[in-house]
């Protein structure tokens, strides 16, 4: 297998599972058996919002791959205030030009906001182009305290329930530039205005963070890949929209990755974010890939 095959593969599964995107970008071509990749990667951004991701891609059987992604983000007092852990597995198998994908993660911090997902895909991939539709359910909880009448501390859960369906696709337009296009649709079970700390966790919504879960109700991105020999270069923009209060949030960002080692390559990505209603300001993370058979 290629690495850039397996990166772009690995690095959409990712996503996935660690912040509710679309399906894989791309998958496994060739015999899997066998093969395994590590991705260790951390971000960081203007605010002191920061994530650390660690990933596994074992190979098993001839078209099978495990995925395991563990994790932490931050996000400080003056923002969502939450310091949450990620733990997510995942499968990939592919039918000759079909395949599908399962994932269950859970994310959160007891003390502010955890969810639940379960999700599944299909993808159709050919020589030129790929095209993948996902569902996935969540279930939300927030916990808070209120005072009772008698000067008493209660504590209490609120739970929602959210559906998301998301559509992506893959163009190549030479042998060494792929255009990428997506969107998703969040769709929650109860008004999101009246859950308690909504207007601190609706910040979430806002972060340029890998692990962070928002209260989105569109996501919409395109992305162009160039490969130059062993390097590649990915720019990709974005725009989500707010559940709570439809504002809208727009990223661009670039990613460059290149071998440092015969069997370790590096990613150094760089983004800018801008909101509706503040200054959402610069991130930037580090990814290094090393590759086993």
């Amino acid at each position: 297998m290629r690495r850039h095959d397996l990166l772009r593969w690995s690095l959409a599964a990712a996503a996935a599972l660690a912040a509710a995107q679309a399906v894989a970008q791309s998958s496994p071509t060739d015999d899997a058996r066998g093969a395994w990749m590590l991705g260790l990667g951390a971000e960081v951004d203007e605010d002191e919002s920061d994530s650390v991701l660690a990933t596994m891609y074992v190979g098993v059987g001839s078209s099978t791959w495990l995925t395991f992604v563990a994790g932490q983000s931050s996000s400080p007092a003056d923002r969502a205030d939450i310091e949450a852990d990620t733990l997510a597995l995942g499968v990939d198998h592919r039918f000759q030009k079909v395949g599908f994908t399962l994932e269950a993660e859970r994310w959160g911090d007891s003390g502010a906001l955890e969810t639940q997902d379960l999700g599944g895909s299909v993808y159709f991939d050919r020589d030129r182009w790929r095209i993948g539709l996902a569902l996935r359910t969540r279930d939300i909880e927030i916990p808070f305290t209120v005072t009772g009448p008698l000067g008493g501390t209660l504590h209490r859960t609120v739970q929602v329930g959210a559906q998301t369906v998301a559509l992506d696709a893959r163009v190549a337009l030479s042998e060494h530039s792929r255009l990428y296009v997506g969107l998703v649709e969040h769709d929650y079970e109860r008004n999101l205005n009246v859950l308690p700390r909504i207007d601190r966790l609706n910040l979430l919504s806002a972060s340029t963070m890998t692990l962070a879960n928002g209260f989105l109700d569109q996501e919409r991105y395109i992305a162009f890949e160039r490969e130059f020999g062993r390097v590649s270069l990915n720019v990709r923009a974005a725009t989500d929209t707010s559940a709570i209060d439809a504002s809208k949030f727009d990223t661009l960002e670039a990613a460059v990755l290149f071998p440092i080692a015969s069997r370790v390559d590096l990613e150094v990505n760089v983004g800018n974010g801008r909101s509706e209603l503040f200054d959402a300001g610069a991130y930037g993370g580090l990814l290094f890939l090393i590759y086993g058979r």
